[in-house]
């Protein structure tokens, strides 16, 4: 039995299709059966049902455990002993929500692959919610997100500290507060009462989110039950019909840099009191690798990256990411 054909399997397992799993693998079909065949004939048992879509019979559900646990071993073994040899060499699975991934991953990998060039980062985006099993089950070696700084079993480090905010657009607030526009944005600095906002069209969040449940905290504190006039479990969904005036959203301050900054520039945003709507993001990996040179490196350099130069024009935003808000929760 060897390490290929196992790979090839787990494949197999995850696709549910010999097609698609071929296609992943950039092997033939052929190949792919055979090597299953092969597996098959030495442990002298079928491993998928062979319908469609395939489905894992029960010694195919048993060798899946034993290959996962086989293949993460390997992998343990080739790091430690690639990093004995000092060989800046392997591949590294980062797990990140889909918005926050496109704000973060490009100017911290471009940072990273300067003194780890031949490492793989291999960014899997799921919700925030998804990130925190898939690091128990092992299915990525470092999570970027807001979880439970006792999670058991995983080891932790602060990043930075996101901010939900009110953002909304100025030409809607013109539109529909007219001559008192100045007047209601002055009002609402000073009070943070949404009661203001009164007949605003809102667009809403993934209710099963940080941002969402958030939103739904402030809306029900303020005792108002704004006019919904779009949904979507897409942070940066929201975030682009906002801009486009379609109405108010609940949103992280620190993903106003995926916006252009026309489009940034464009909007009113509203603070609120200070602990209220702030939540931690941080780095979180299984407690076995809290040796792992490469994950330590990929850390180092993430907290090291100076935003300013990614998003020029918004340094405020971009310094508060890179500096000021991660040492708020070091204070």
């Amino acid at each position: 039995m060897n390490f290929q054909n196992m790979n090839y399997f787990l494949q197999v397992a995850e696709k549910r299709s010999f097609s698609q799993a071929a296609e992943a693998l950039y092997i033939t079909q052929q190949t792919l059966s055979a090597a299953i065949a092969s597996l098959e004939k030495e442990l002298g048992c079928a491993l998928f049902v062979r319908h469609i879509p395939l489905e894992l019979t029960y010694g195919g559900e048993c060798f899946l455990r034993y290959a996962k646990t086989i293949l993460e071993s390997r992998d343990r073994m080739l790091r430690d002993f690639a990093e004995i040899r000092e060989e800046k060499r392997g591949r590294l699975r980062v797990g990140i929500a889909v918005n926050r991934g496109k704000m973060l991953m490009p100017p911290i990998i471009r940072a990273y692959h300067r003194t780890w060039p031949l490492v793989e980062v291999r960014i899997d985006e799921r919700k925030n919610d998804e990130l925190l099993p898939a690091l128990y089950a092992g299915e990525i070696d470092l999570a970027i997100a807001n979880f439970p700084a006792d999670a058991h079993g995983v080891a932790m480090e602060d990043y930075y500290e996101a901010e939900i905010v009110l953002a909304v657009s100025e030409r809607l607030l013109q539109e529909h507060f007219e001559a008192r526009a100045e007047e209601v944005k002055a009002e609402l600095k000073k009070t943070q009462d949404l009661r203001l906002l009164s007949g605003l069209p809102f667009l809403m969040s993934n209710i099963q989110g940080v941002t969402g449940r958030i939103e739904r905290n402030l809306i029900r504190r303020a005792g108002i039950r704004p006019e919904v006039r779009a949904s979507a479990a897409n942070i940066g969904t929201v975030m682009d019909m906002c801009v486009l005036g379609e109405g108010a959203c609940f949103c992280p301050e620190d993903l106003l840099q995926t916006l252009s900054t026309g489009a940034a520039d464009s909007l009113f945003i509203l603070h609120f009191p200070e602990g209220e709507t702030t939540y931690p993001v941080r780095f979180g990996w299984r407690q076995e690798e809290s040796g792992w040179k490469m994950l330590k490196a990929f850390i180092e350099t993430a907290k090291r990256t100076d935003f300013t130069a990614v998003f020029p024009g918004r340094e405020e935003l971009s310094t508060d990411l890179g500096k000021g808000k991660m040492n708020r929760m070091a204070d």
